[in-house]
């Protein structure tokens, strides 16, 4: 066995150490992370800061490095050549770090003289993060150990009038003036720990919403439910935010409130694909039906047509591929839907009457491109449901049908089209009313019936025809690239040509002069900046009317002259458009 002297020992210790003091001159770090707030994380936000013993020029050359806290946002303070002296980070934890637990153990005796020991444990939990700031890529500074002791629970959804909406950092609560409402704020269950467990939640809500009667909800601690009398006032405020904080006053977490109390009418429903958006009269989203779960029922396949009821703002809807009809209030919560094979086959086109007492529908009998036979059925409408049986008028015909418009002050006068067999026809006093226009017609698309004058205007590839109950040709106007859409407006009527990019208006009165039935494009008001105008939807009361690009992905509101007045995006391909009328 090899001993080492104690002369050589000594030795060698000293040059360790002396080698250690060597190593640690060059990565000692020249400042270090510091907070005003201690190290503990209590909710809300956490500044923590360094002072820099050499100023930089660039934010840039600084960063923070931390493995569970995000940083809301930075500032710095600057010297008088305008140079960072101090940065500061603002932290916040979503969630914990991972636990660390601490086990203490203390021996336990019944008295001195007992000599049996038994043992107490005492379990500690810690959630710790480190941060620290990095400088100029590679210099770290010495780290602080922060302890997460509160996390402020986020928002899960929000629930007003029963339609869910997710809890995003941006809120949009619409409704209209008067309206009774619940609001359930549903919160996401919190950070469990010994210390938040001392304190309760508080929701602020906007102070703009007026009075709110809070009922906690007994079933949830993380629930809370509002009923809601909306202001009887038109509001659009997006400066408002909703408050949550613990009752501790340790810090908040803020949503940004997008306040908006309007009118239902010259609002507007746009039906893309599969969903369904609603802008109310100055382009706000303030609904937004689409799918919601995995599930088959909860989202659509292809909507064919929507047709809304102006009097109650409920929106009625066909989707042809799941062969399905859907009912909705104004703010797009579902009241029915009827998907069933055997009742319906490819539903292609759907009006409603104005007082909501029956529900027309188009969809096929049989689908074989050779010979597809349609049907243009009835229903009545009890209690946001329809009748199946029995049907109260039903017509079958060489189809398929698009284009239904209903004279909504008679719910048995609607004109529809056969595009497939260049037909336009009518019902008008059931039963046993059909008629036939003789025309000669190129592809119909759509019609839009005016009730002020009795005539229909019809979208005919690339022109548009007036027609009457008798045939009788009123007006036509020639000269588009291809018609996608009329819509008819006290005697005046709006166009939308989708090759060109335009929109028209063409001003009444038409009277079947060889004037009126010779007209051009160039006889109309064009309206420019439009890529693809596929839908356009006459507000009656003032004139204008909602445009739908579909390329551009937005509904764009005229006035009577053209002028863009209101707008709203995020659609994906929209293919139409129906606005709510002021009902006289």
């Amino acid at each position: 066995m090899h001993f080492i002297s104690a002369k050589v020992w000594h030795w060698l210790v000293a040059l360790l150490v002396f080698l250690s003091s060597c190593s640690r001159e060059s990565s000692e770090p020249p400042w270090e992370a510091q907070s005003v707030m201690g190290n503990e994380y209590k909710g809300g936000l956490y500044p923590v800061y360094i002072v820099l013993k050499e100023p930089v020029d660039n934010a840039n050359r600084i960063s923070w490095s931390t493995r569970y806290a995000r940083v809301a946002y930075r500032t710095q303070a600057v010297n008088s050549k305008k140079q960072i002296t101090v940065d500061t980070a603002f932290l916040y934890w979503e969630t914990p770090p991972p636990v660390f637990i601490k086990i203490d153990s203390v021996q336990i005796k019944k008295d001195k003289k007992d000599t049996i020991v038994s043992w107490k444990y005492d379990t500690t939990r810690y959630y710790r993060d480190t941060v620290l700031a990095i400088v100029n890529g590679a210099e770290e500074s010495l780290p602080i150990i922060i302890e997460v002791k509160n996390i402020l629970p986020r928002i899960e959804r929000l629930i007003v009038g029963g339609i869910s909406k997710p809890g995003d950092s941006l809120l949009t609560i619409a409704a209209n003036p008067g309206d009774k409402l619940e609001i359930r704020l549903i919160l996401e269950k919190p950070f469990k720990n010994p210390f938040n467990e001392a304190f309760h939640t508080i929701i602020t809500m906007p102070q703009l919403m007026g009075n709110l009667i809070l009922n906690r909800d007994s079933s949830s601690e993380n629930t809370f439910v509002y009923d809601w009398r909306v202001p009887n006032e038109i509001i659009s405020d997006s400066s408002e935010y909703l408050k949550i904080k613990d009752s501790g006053g340790h810090g908040e977490r803020l949503y940004k409130v997008h306040l908006v109390v309007y009118t239902e009418c010259s609002s507007v429903w746009v039906a893309a694909e599969n969903e369904l958006v609603k802008y109310s009269p100055t382009g706000i989203e303030v609904a937004r039906i689409k799918r919601t779960s995995t599930k088959e029922n909860d989202f659509f396949n292809s909507i064919s047509d929507i047709s809304v009821n102006s009097i109650n703002g409920k929106l009625f809807v066909v989707d042809d591929s799941k062969n399905s009809f859907s009912i909705y209030n104004n703010y797009g919560k579902l009241l029915y839907n009827k998907t069933d094979n055997d009742l319906f086959k490819l539903p292609s086109s759907v009006t409603v009457d104005l007082d909501g007492k029956y529900v027309w529908i188009a969809d096929a009998i049989s689908s074989i491109d050779t010979l597809y036979k349609a049907r243009l059925r009835r229903f009545a409408l009890i209690s946001d449901s329809i009748q199946p049986e029995p049907v109260t008028v039903s017509y079958d015909i060489s189809g398929p049908i698009k284009g239904l418009s209903i004279n909504q002050f008679q719910s048995d006068y609607v004109w529809f089209a056969l595009p497939k067999r260049d037909t336009v026809g009518y019902v008008k006093g059931v039963p046993n009313s059909l008629k036939y226009m003789k025309n000669t017609w190129d592809r119909p698309s759509m019609i839009s019936h005016d009730p002020s004058n009795g005539i229909a205007w019809v979208a005919d590839s690339s022109r548009i025809v007036a027609i009457d109950t008798s045939g009788n040709i009123l007006a036509i106007v020639k000269g588009f690239g291809f018609v996608t859409s009329v819509s008819a407006n006290k005697g005046n009527v709006w166009a939308s040509d989708i090759l060109s990019g335009k929109v028209y208006l063409f001003k009444g009165p038409f009277k079947g002069t060889e004037q009126d039935t010779t007209l051009t494009v160039v006889n109309g008001k064009k309206i420019d900046g439009f890529i693809a105008p596929i839908w356009v939807s006459a507000y009656i009361a003032d004139g204008g009317a909602w445009v739908i690009d579909k390329e551009a992905g937005m509904a764009v509101r005229l006035d009577n002259n053209g002028t863009k007045i209101a707008s709203g995006t995020g659609l994906k391909l929209p293919l139409l458009g129906k606005t709510l009328q002021i009902v006289e």
